[in-house]
């Protein structure tokens, strides 16, 4: 069974530890892009056999990234891209990716604003999260 905590949220970008029997299992980075599909994401299975047509009216793509230390388990691997394909509400206008990461360092630091950074530049995302003020840090995490 897997249990979801979520550490960050923004407006456009959720960040998750997945645990399974209470150890984390991988970092999971939701980011609504608020773009169509990128020609390199056309390239992609299913989206490469899929008629252009239909893939131009899709307006907005969720990018939905899994990272882990290491190659997660083809059985992991299938149930996190399962779970997390359920999170995104897909109309004709809206879809998502799945891509799995590798960070080798990825556990030996600290859940902060550098090191959500670092994971988005590893996936290639643009986003960068500013500094914002620690009292506002701890409304966004609700704690």
């Amino acid at each position: 069974m897997i249990s979801l905590h979520r550490i960050l949220k923004l407006r456009d970008l959720e960040i998750f530890h997945v645990l399974k029997d209470e150890n984390i299992l991988s970092y999971v980075v939701i980011e609504d892009t608020r773009n169509p599909f990128t020609e390199e994401d056309k390239k992609l299975e299913p989206l490469c056999y899929m008629d252009e047509e239909d893939i131009n009216k899709i307006l907005n793509v969720f990018r939905i990234s899994l990272i882990n230390d290491e190659k997660l388990n083809e059985e992991d691997s299938i149930l996190l891209r399962s779970y997390f394909a359920d999170f995104v509400n897909n109309t004709n206008l809206t879809n998502f990716i799945i891509k799995e990461y590798i960070q080798e360092d990825l556990y030996d630091n600290e859940d902060n604003i550098e090191s959500f950074n670092k994971i988005l530049a590893n996936i290639g995302s643009s986003y960068i999260i500013e500094e914002f003020d620690e009292r506002n840090w701890i409304y966004l995490s609700q704690d």
